[in-house]
């Protein structure tokens, strides 16, 4: 009983570091029209306090209306801090992010949040009901609630759960598996119609019926016009977007048109590496002049039958 208090003492205490890490809220009292769905990203940089070797540097492009970006690279290129800088929750060091002109950052949270939907790459669902996880815990129509579980492909799988929309979830997301959470915050993040969609590793946690519901979603964001930027290195996922951002340490190594950057990384792939000077080279010795000759009765090792010397194969 002890034991299970002192974890509960350590959970709590990493929840409250987590509040004191998030942002101040921004309250700007500007209401910014509807937005269309463009995003600039000028020349963003991004440096942890104390830090000399900056996570993002002078990252640079324009994504257009109804845009679908797949993010790919190795790890700690920066892809997470990346998009965590599309959504507003950091601030670059250096340069901004715009979403139709506006700086993200600076737009006011209550209203920026009713025009873009975020999958994070922890999936975390809140203390609540499975309508209200969804719609955020607004007071929403069950018919809005439903149609972005539609979209999201996972209306089928929350009406299997015992109590279907109003199964409550408990703090720590149970009674859901892994993948049941990451297809019900799929469905939050596509609530309300969002104009941006920004989805960090959607696919993690999913298997195969997971996997096409994610695809089908994302077709049908397409059609709406939604623009949509996913981390992600399923290739079933990236030929669903449009185009393809290749970041490497936190530099943008390649971004354009889907089929022009995977034919580029392709010929990066098969070229034919720079000849290197061969270093096993073997140097023959001039044989000396003292050098005792083997008694015949040693086997030469290196010596096949009726061959001259060979080598040891390497």
């Amino acid at each position: 009983l002890h034991w299970r208090g002192m974890l509960q003492a350590r959970d709590s205490y990493q929840r409250v570091l987590k509040v004191f890490e998030t942002p101040a809220l921004r309250t700007s009292t500007s209401e910014l029209p509807v937005p269309r769905g463009q995003l600039m990203v000028d020349g963003i940089s991004y440096s942890l306090p104390g830090r000399a070797i900056p996570i993002l540097r002078s990252v640079r492009l324009n994504i257009e209306p109804g845009d679908h970006v797949g993010v790919i690279g190795p790890a700690a290129a920066g892809k997470t801090t990346f998009v965590r800088t599309l959504m507003g929750i950091l601030k670059p060091t250096v340069g901004r992010v715009r979403l139709d002109g506006a700086d993200v950052y600076s737009w006011n949270r209550a209203d920026f949040g009713r025009h873009v939907g975020y999958l994070p790459q922890g999936v975390e669902l809140f203390q609540g009901t499975v309508a209200e996880n969804i719609a955020r815990f607004t007071d929403a129509d069950d018919a809005d609630i439903i149609a972005a579980a539609r979209l999201a492909g996972c209306h089928e799988l929350i009406l299997s759960l015992e109590r279907g929309y109003e199964t409550e979830i408990l703090e720590n997301g149970a009674p859901l598996s892994g993948g049941q959470r990451q297809r019900i915050a799929l469905a939050r993040a596509v609530f309300g119609g969002p104009k941006l969609v920004v989805l960090d590793e959607p696919n993690s946690n999913l298997d195969m019926r997971g996997d096409q519901a994610l695809q089908l979603c994302l077709r049908r964001l397409r059609r709406m016009g939604t623009t949509a930027i996913v981390v992600t290195h399923r290739q079933a996922i990236i030929g669903e977007m449009t185009k393809v951002l290749v970041l490497e340490a936190g530099q943008v190594s390649t971004f354009g048109p889907r089929q022009d950057v995977l034919d580029e990384l392709k010929r990066a792939a098969v070229k034919p590496p720079a000849k290197q000077p061969c270093k096993d080279k073997v140097t023959p010795v001039p044989p000396s002049a003292g050098r005792k000759k083997a008694p015949k009765t040693t086997a030469n090792p290196f010596k096949r039958s009726g061959g001259s010397p060979k080598p040891p194969a390497e």
